[in-house]
């Protein structure tokens, strides 16, 4: 019973960030681009660690 109420929570709130990210969208003057930029920087923190290691791996372990 416990589980239902998480996948429902869950649902509910993806569906409010896909309502805010259209707001916000609808919000951005500039169109597309200057959209993403601003979600860029806003998710930068979770998607630079594994890009960094991605590199660290390429450029020092693999020497390449």
């Amino acid at each position: 019973m416990a589980d239902t109420y998480l996948v429902l929570a869950t649902m509910f709130l993806l569906f409010c960030f896909i309502i805010y990210l259209a707001i916000d969208f609808m919000r951005t003057p500039g169109g597309l681009n200057p959209f993403f930029n601003k979600w860029t920087k806003k998710s930068l923190w979770i998607w630079l660690p594994f890009y960094a290691l991605q590199r660290l791996i390429r450029e020092v372990i693999l020497k390449k």
